[in-house]
């Protein structure tokens, strides 16, 4: 299989990420706007624990899809990098592997509180159950802005096509972080769901971009 080949499987995995997690979203169903016991209690109502189930494990393989993406991407940083910034780019995916387990902590919360919520807990319990997940979402997206900024000073002297999509991510990361400090000093601000939404085009739009123009993985020195 050659290089062009290989490269645009990695590309893949950004496109596919996006697809099937917004699958396990339409699965499981919007999760409550309000924090309020009350809300939580009308969205388990509406949903099943096997649904529930399914749409959070759809959604998680998308999340293991975008960390897929995001080896490819510190491939291509490793490629055309100097080893000064090599440090960098491992940065650049650790913070996609940290991201990653957060987002996984966040799901099981979701699991976890429909479950509780059929077996007849307590609603204030189940409620704790939602905080906790919505909690971790918002706490997430300081990560994935470290992830962003690393990869948009790797991509920052590559030809233009790749500085393109490093340039986007950083604005993207200085998006995520302020949406992610808003929403995390008020749980009630809806403000992280734009973050989110931005952060998943620029990363549909970047995989499609280095679908169609595959980038060099190979280290050439």
């Amino acid at each position: 299989m050659t290089e062009s080949a290989i490269s645009r499987i990695g590309a893949a995995t950004g496109v596919a990420s996006v697809v099937v997690t917004f699958i396990g979203f339409g699965v499981h169903g919007a999760l409550p706007t309000d924090t309020t016991a009350a809300a939580v209690q009308t969205y388990v109502n509406g949903v099943s624990e096997s649904q529930a189930g399914i749409g959070n494990y759809l959604e998680l393989l998308g999340y293991l899809l975008f960390l897929a993406f995001a080896a490819y991407l510190y491939a291509v940083g490793r490629a055309g990098g100097t080893n000064s910034l090599h440090w960098v780019n491992v940065l650049g995916l650790a913070a996609a592997i940290t991201y990653i387990a957060v987002s996984a902590f966040a799901i099981a919360g979701q699991v976890l509180m429909v479950n509780w919520a059929k077996a007849g807990a307590d609603p204030k319990t189940v409620l704790g159950a939602y905080m906790l997940d919505s909690a971790a979402f918002t706490l997430s997206f300081e990560i994935a802005a470290l992830f962003l900024v690393a990869i948009g000073i790797l991509l920052w002297n590559r030809p233009i096509a790749l500085r393109l999509i490093g340039a986007s991510g950083m604005f993207v990361g200085l998006l995520l972080f302020v949406t992610g400090l808003i929403g995390t000093a008020s749980i009630q601000s809806s403000v992280s769901q734009i973050g989110y939404m931005v952060f998943s085009l620029w990363t549909l739009i970047a995989a499609i971009s280095l679908l169609i123009r595959p980038a060099p993985i190979a280290r050439t020195a």
